[in-house]
């Protein structure tokens, strides 16, 4: 999948803030930032297709290239997840609303 700018991803990274996001024709894209996020969320997926938990009990996650500008990313791909009116909010997020301060930077201390 080709990008040429941010598709609906407003406030869309990860916990740490560094996994880039996009939503695009209701397919989400996810590029991975340290090289191993979307593997990770390939296989958990796909052995919970294995489980007991129905389809609509976890997001399945399948690899995807993504160019973005000038750069080729590795990443994953799933359907719209979000529900209308629902929105992503990460760890980090609800970190600093509670504590006013940032998990990646409590973590390093």
């Amino acid at each position: 999948m080709k990008f040429e700018q941010n598709i609906r991803t407003n406030d869309r990274q990860s916990s740490k803030g560094n996994q880039l996001k996009w939503e695009n024709e209701g397919i989400w894209y996810k590029a991975d930032y340290t090289g191993y996020e979307g593997l990770v969320e390939y296989m958990i997926s796909h052995l919970l297709k294995k489980s007991s938990l129905a389809e609509n009990e976890f997001v399945c996650y399948d690899l995807e290239e993504i160019k973005y500008g000038t750069v080729i990313y590795n990443g994953v791909k799933s359907p719209d997840f979000l529900g209308k009116g629902w929105q992503i909010i990460t760890l980090e997020r609800l970190f600093r609303n509670f504590f006013g301060e940032s998990l990646q930077m409590r973590w390093i201390e």
